[in-house]
């Protein structure tokens, strides 16, 4: 009795390469970036509501930069910034905090949390150049 030599069976792998590359294509032309604006809070008027405001809404501006603070201008301390701001109880004043390339990620969060420890909830965050 002669045995055969089995033959081992090749799978054509070129063909899965080019259904692989093919599969890789579709998905890249097909992908959509995340917009990161779009899962910002933002708000909007009413619907109804077409009268403009006669009061002109309140800005606080604080300027951070590398240990050095600024509340509309006038430079201050962090002790003196908490008691500055300790005027301003109006919940609904918006807070812009512009921040300085230079400063320290603990900077800015050492305002975000003075002016949550004061009420002011309306925080927007602003990069100076």
């Amino acid at each position: 009795m002669k045995h055969r030599k089995e033959e081992a069976l090749a799978v054509p792998m070129s063909s899965m390469i080019d259904v692989v590359f093919l599969l890789l294509i579709y998905f890249i032309i097909t992908s959509k970036d995340e917009i990161s604006e779009a899962h910002l809070a933002i708000n909007l008027p009413a619907p109804g509501s077409s009268k403009a405001s006669e009061t002109k809404p309140q800005l606080l501006e604080i300027e951070v930069y590398e240990n050095q603070y600024s509340l509309r201008g006038v430079a201050l301390s962090l002790a003196n910034l908490e008691l500055a701001l300790g005027r301003f109880s109006d919940p609904e004043l918006t807070v812009i905090v512009k921040v300085s390339v230079q400063a320290r990620a603990k900077d800015l969060v050492a305002v975000l949390d003075l002016c949550q420890g004061q009420g002011l909830s309306k925080l927007n965050v602003v990069t100076l150049r």
